[in-house]
């Protein structure tokens, strides 16, 4: 199978299917011409790795999780180094959903406070809209902080 195919497939380019092979997290087998041939096998890791880096899992953490089992004595070293670098893995996927829910809270609350300026025929500024009482709870609101206006500076 081509890397294009792969990469099309799992929504990826073929650079990025490259850069791990170059950061060796793949290792696919290769013609007498240096041809490289991927299986499913390597679709499946392809896969694997773009779903955990796409949840922001660092390269390095996954170069350790796939050079352990490699890198052990015996089945028992491995098996306790592979439960080390989940838990790692699992910590960090832990703090991501924490504040994944942190901000989906604040931007239901952002929203709220936004439709309550439906129907608003205003001028969306900062001089006018420092008088509303909705204005107000602006402050509340971290993303907010993004959408409403910067204070006017002297």
């Amino acid at each position: 199978m081509k890397i294009g195919d792969i990469a099309r497939r799992l929504g990826t380019t073929e650079r990025t299917l490259r850069y791990y092979e170059q950061r060796g997290l793949i290792n696919p087998r290769r013609s007498a011409g240096g041809t490289r041939h991927y299986d499913e096998q390597d679709e499946a890791r392809f896969a694997a790795l773009l779903a955990l880096s796409r949840l922001d899992i660092p390269l390095e953490q996954l170069n350790e999780l796939a050079a352990t089992r490699a890198a052990s004595p015996n089945g028992d070293t491995a098996s306790h180094q592979v439960v080390e670098h989940l838990g790692k893995i699992k910590r960090h996927l832990t703090e991501q959903a924490a504040a994944i829910a942190t901000m989906l809270h604040d931007l239901n609350k952002a929203e709220a406070l936004v439709r309550q300026c439906f129907g608003c025929e205003q001028a969306p500024t900062q001089a006018i809209c420092s008088t509303c009482e909705i204005s107000a709870a602006v402050s509340t609101s971290q993303v907010l902080q993004v959408v409403w206006d910067e204070p006017q500076r002297e």
